[in-house]
């Protein structure tokens, strides 16, 4: 009966192994962060919500196109009332930004019931925030590139100007590295400005390679959109969705748990028809 005992053995040993291999894979899998899975989510999340993320998008539209109009009006006549109505135009558009990164956020968690409301809602809650945010991803690119084309036109004339020419190209690399994560960490975490700002800029240096991909694919979405015209269909919100997808996947190395709300294959519903998805595209507000 020895070598029944030592097939048992081995067998006990080989199911121990197997079952380490498992659990060694999903630690990896939790715990680091995917480029891969933060794209495939943003893709999936953007055809299965597309009526969400196409109506929050054009709520955002609504409030962007004056500011667009008014922008495009100063630079043939400048006056203190065009400026004065730019101001006001920007004082809409970016609350707004709140709104759908409310929505993105739900969406990419995998939350249940996730309704127009919450746009509002996160209006109505993030709406300083957003402001401040906002005015820092315009300023702060607009002071470095101004400086930039300042100091590249007099690098010639000195080595301290090549010195100050290439710390402005760092402080935009390190500030649309951070940026990636400005609104989800302000929706997700309860957190001043300053906390956000810091945070996002470590976020963004622990996990450079994860993070410029996740940029380069930003910036892309961004160019096609601009180009096609998509940015005013649902190019706001698909980024949106991007950056939240890729703050769930990194904020699980530090948090050591898979944030996205599991959806098991009897709570998905029946497949969709065609009918389904046009009524979800076009009148996300009409359920059954």
């Amino acid at each position: 009966m020895l070598w029944y005992d030592d097939v048992a053995v081995v067998k006990f040993l080989g199911i121990m192994l197997k079952r380490k291999r498992q659990l060694l894979k999903e630690s990896n899998r939790v715990g680091k962060p995917s480029v891969g899975r933060a794209i495939k989510f943003t893709l999936g999340d953007t055809y299965h919500n597309a009526g969400m993320v196409i109506l929050s998008n054009l709520f955002w539209t609504a409030t962007f196109i004056p500011c667009l109009l008014v922008g495009l009006e100063i630079r043939k006549n400048f006056s203190p009332l065009l400026l004065l109505l730019l101001t006001g135009c920007f004082l809409l558009t970016s609350p707004a930004l709140a709104g759908i990164f409310v929505i993105s956020r739900k969406i990419a968690i995998k939350e249940h019931e996730i309704e127009m409301r919450d746009f509002f809602t996160g209006i109505k809650d993030h709406w300083k925030k957003s402001l401040i945010l906002s005015l820092i991803c315009v300023i702060i690119p607009l002071v470095a590139g101004s400086s930039l084309m300042f100091y590249g036109q007099l690098a010639r004339t000195s080595s301290l100007i090549v010195i100050l020419w290439i710390i402005n190209v760092w402080i935009l690399i390190f500030f649309f590295l951070a940026q990636v994560y400005f609104f989800p960490l302000m929706i997700g975490q309860k957190m001043g400005i300053r906390q956000i700002l810091r945070t996002s800029l470590l976020l963004a240096l622990n996990n450079v390679g994860f993070t410029l991909v996740i940029l380069l694919f930003e910036i892309a979405i961004l160019l096609l959109c601009s180009i096609t015209g998509v940015i005013f269909l649902a190019g706001v919100s698909v980024i949106a969705l991007l950056q939240s997808n890729a703050f769930t996947e990194v904020a699980k190395k530090y948090t050591g748990e898979e944030i996205r709300k599991e959806v098991k294959r009897g709570e998905e519903g029946p497949k969709k028809t065609l009918k389904d998805v046009i009524r979800d595209t076009f009148f996300p507000w009409k359920y059954d």
